[in-house]
């Protein structure tokens, strides 16, 4: 006799539909749901409460069905699910079918064994992918958030749901031809002899196999083909036909589903993803208290009390950035986390250079302008903020909103309601600005001397479109910028002159060129030069 079993998700859908209705775990008081399980098996015949029921129907049924655990009769899961009006293929744990034999090629995916947390977002997928059928997912976040390991834990809790799954990555940046004809190659069993010579005819031969299977196919390090130096979300030239491969995967009927991993959202998906469509796309963000707790476990802090969840959000529970602090902390500190967080402000931003390195070198010029204000700001600022204080680097509004959409599509902005009005502010987290800091604190130094050698006003590069300290802002925010930049650019311009006076008496001769210049060619730079001048004179006020 076959028999099924309810998935993952099945289990929360019953549990849903039983508690809409009333019905407990046990059937003590009420077995209205055995009785009108047993006349959906055998309608013609009148039941009663109390018994008996049909076949198959009984409190032990009712109860291994809600659970999940062990299989029941095919005949009274159908029934259960009637009754509960859930349709059982949506509820139904494939692998307990055992008809499915999905054909898997796993390429390079990585190893899950370890894995914590991530419920929610595994419940929403497979949601998407299972039950609702959705053809194209986008899963988005900044590098070292996790991204990967969600999407295999994710492919191998819904494996048997397909007929095939193709697991490939584009970190190489291999052509679209040579991945549509690997995946054609796999999906199809080698029954394609030849390929059409376009990426268009290629696409369509691919859409067959989709229309024809229940496919899954996944794509991981997507940012590789997009171009670096630009607005997020445009393909580099020659791979344009990854774009083609999206759109119709996205807007084509089939009964597969593509998953797109990576640090930045294609513009395909921004114009397709709804949520109430067949295209959807997931931001990651950090673990949770106790999903990162338990991830530090494994590095070694499985007593230690002290200090851990102040840890978890210095870092907003990148699990990467955990693990390297994690080591970090055993071998400097001594496994003292407290200790370490007391020196925090010297080492937090320092750790990702990979990752963020790579992220922030695809960043447009703009869009640096941008991370640059939002970091020396460390605040959440509007655009009302952004556009006045920019003034000097953007030329219209039109320009910034496009910047500012790309940075999310990077994962990298966060967007949320003011609290003092209507207008959105924007801001990054602490760990992107520290990073941002560091760079823009090198880039300022390395534009001052190179003003002062060549004493042209044009070489001011960063004094000129951002402010060091903003005169529209309190006394307490003047003081915090005061130690973070001004400080931070001196002791670095120290680092390369001898004396204190050499360097101020260059500083002086650049503020002596740059007072003759106009004020749209000058920018901030006066205004920053002065600042710098009076704090290492030790002097309160600042311009």
């Amino acid at each position: 006799m076959p028999t099924l079993k309810a998935s993952r998700l099945g289990i929360v859908r019953i549990k849903q539909a039983r508690n809409q209705r009333g019905w407990g775990w046990s059937i003590d008081d009420d077995d209205t749901c055995l009785v009108k399980a047993s006349q959906a098996i055998e309608p013609e015949i009148i039941w009663y409460s109390g018994g008996p029921y049909a076949k198959g129907i009984s409190e032990g049924t009712w109860k291994r069905f809600l659970a999940g655990r062990q299989p029941i009769s095919a005949t009274a899961f159908k029934a259960y699910c009637q009754v509960l009006e859930l349709n059982w293929e949506e509820i139904v744990d494939r692998r307990s079918e055992g008809s499915v034999n999905t054909r898997q090629d796993w390429g390079e995916a990585i190893d899950t064994s370890i894995f914590y947390g991530r419920t929610v977002e595994l419940e929403q997928l497979e949601e998407w992918l299972v039950i609702q059928h959705t053809r194209l997912v986008a899963l988005l976040g900044m590098g070292g958030i996790g991204k990967t390991a969600l999407a295999v834990k994710l492919a191998e809790q819904i494996q048997q749901s397909f007929d095939c799954l193709i697991w490939r990555t584009l970190r190489h940046g291999p052509p679209v031809s040579d991945i549509l004809a690997d995946l054609i190659e796999f999906l199809s069993d080698g029954q394609v002899a030849e390929l059409p010579g376009t990426i268009n005819g290629q696409v369509s031969i691919l859409m067959d196999q989709l229309q024809q299977k229940r496919c899954l196919l996944l794509l991981d390090d997507f940012e590789t083909v997009l171009r670096r130096g630009e607005l997020a979300g445009n393909y580099k030239e020659g791979y344009q036909g990854y774009g083609e491969l999206i759109r119709r995967v996205g807007e084509e009927r089939h009964q597969s589903c593509l998953v797109v991993i990576g640090r930045e959202k294609p513009i395909e998906i921004s114009s397709l993803a709804g949520a109430t469509l067949p295209v959807r796309d997931l931001k990651l963000k950090g673990l949770g208290l106790e999903d990162a707790k338990q991830l530090l476990a494994t590095k070694g802090f499985t007593h230690v009390k002290r200090g851990v969840e102040d840890l978890i959000q210095l870092y907003r529970g990148n699990p990467l950035a955990l693990k390297l602090m994690a080591t970090t902390i055993q071998e400097i500190f001594d496994g003292n986390i407290s200790e370490f967080l007391d020196q925090s402000t010297l080492i937090i931003g320092d750790i990702l250079p990979g990752i963020l390195d790579q992220q922030f070198e695809r960043f447009s010029d703009l869009e640096k302008e941008i991370v640059y204000y939002l970091a020396i700001e460390n605040q959440p600022i509007s655009l009302s903020e952004l556009r006045l204080n920019m003034r000097f680097s953007v030329s219209s509004v039109s320009e910034l909103l496009a910047a500012l959409e790309s940075l999310k599509r990077r994962s990298l902005l966060e967007k949320e309601p003011s609290s003092k009005g209507n207008e959105a502010v924007f801001t990054i987290e602490p760990v992107i600005v520290k990073y941002v800091t560091n760079q823009f604190i090198e880039q300022v130094c390395k534009d001052i001397w190179t003003a002062c050698q060549t004493r042209l006003t044009s070489k001011i590069g960063l004094l000129r479109s951002h402010a060091l300290v903003n005169k529209h802002d309190g006394d307490e925010v003047k003081v915090l910028q005061s130690r973070l930049l001004l400080k931070r650019i001196l002791e670095r311009l120290y680092m390369n002159v001898k004396g204190t006076n050499s360097l101020e008496t260059q500083l002086k001769d650049l503020l002596s060129i740059l007072e003759e210049d106009s004020p749209q060619a000058v920018g901030y730079g006066s205004a920053n030069i002065s600042n710098l001048l009076a704090t290492s004179a030790g002097k309160v006020n600042l311009h």
